[in-house]
Order: C-alpha cells, then structure tokens, then sequence
C-alpha cells in the first residue's frame, strides 16, 4: 500500500511539475517610456516621443469610457439573450483576449494610464529643453514666491 502511494505522489509530482514548467512564463517587455517615466532625470519630450513611437501601429488599449460607451447599459435587458449581447459587444471591442495577450495588454494598459496621468502631473514643470523641475527646484520656486508676496504685503 505504500509503495502505490509513494507511485502515485510521485507521477502527480511529475505531472504537475511538467505542466508547471510547460506553461511560457517569459516576462512582458518593458517599453523605454516606462523606464523613462520613472527617471527623474528624463527629458519630458524624449519620453512622449518613445510613447507616441511605441504605439504607431499598435492598437491602444480601450479605456474604460470606452468599453462603458459600447455597451450602452445593456446588461440589464431581458429581451436579447447572453449571445447577441456578446455578438454585440465584439463587433464594437473585438474579441476577448486571452493568456499571455491578457496579460501583455493589461500590463501595457495600466503603464499607458500612468503614463497620461505622469504627463498631467509634470506638464507644468518642464522646462524649455524638456527637462523637468525636481521637488528642490519646485520648492525654491514657492520659497521665492512667498518671499516676493511677503515684500509686496510689506510696501
């Protein structure tokens, strides 16, 4: 009886071993905007210009208005089955995504929205040549500012 056992753990073992390592587990490429964005020492417009590069003729990731405005509310009614609603939806989104293609679209839609919001945030902190200013710089900015309200109060 224990030898079965022994027989059994170990052809599982095996088994799940084998569809472990089966399965293709290489690592979604970073894209140069990423890294960019995350450098505090990047020119602003050498950044976009990767962004804008990496995405021609490549499709976007939709945005959730997006996906909410081509399902219009359906959902909720009772008169189209589950099928026509699924018709419906991939011939306005296309077709559902799957396995490592999910993953890579996921994984590049959530860097894509960092990257827009990361463009809000610093826009008005680049510089001519594109740099942008650092938290010291942008302190030395209100310090001085505050100075010059405080000599206008003054006067």
């Amino acid at each position: 009886m224990r030898f079965f056992h022994r027989l059994c753990f170990t052809m599982l073992a095996t088994v799940a071993t084998h569809v472990a390592f089966s399965q293709n587990t290489a690592p979604i490429p970073v894209p140069s905007w990423v890294t960019m964005m995350e450098d505090p020492n990047t020119n602003f417009f050498e950044a976009v210009k990767a962004y804008d590069a990496f995405w021609q003729g490549r499709k976007k990731p939709k945005k959730e208005a997006e996906i909410f405005d081509a399902l219009e509310g359906k959902g909720k009614e009772t008169d189209k089955n589950l099928a026509q609603l699924e018709a419906e939806r991939q011939a306005k989104l296309g077709p559902p995504l799957q396995g490592k293609e999910l993953e890579e679209m996921e994984y590049l839609k959530y860097e894509s929205k960092r990257f827009e919001k990361w463009v809000l945030e610093v826009k008005p902190w680049v510089q001519e040549n594109g740099h942008i200013l650092t938290y010291e710089e942008r302190q030395a900015i209100w310090k001085k500012q505050q100075e010059e309200i405080q000599n206008q109060e003054k006067k």
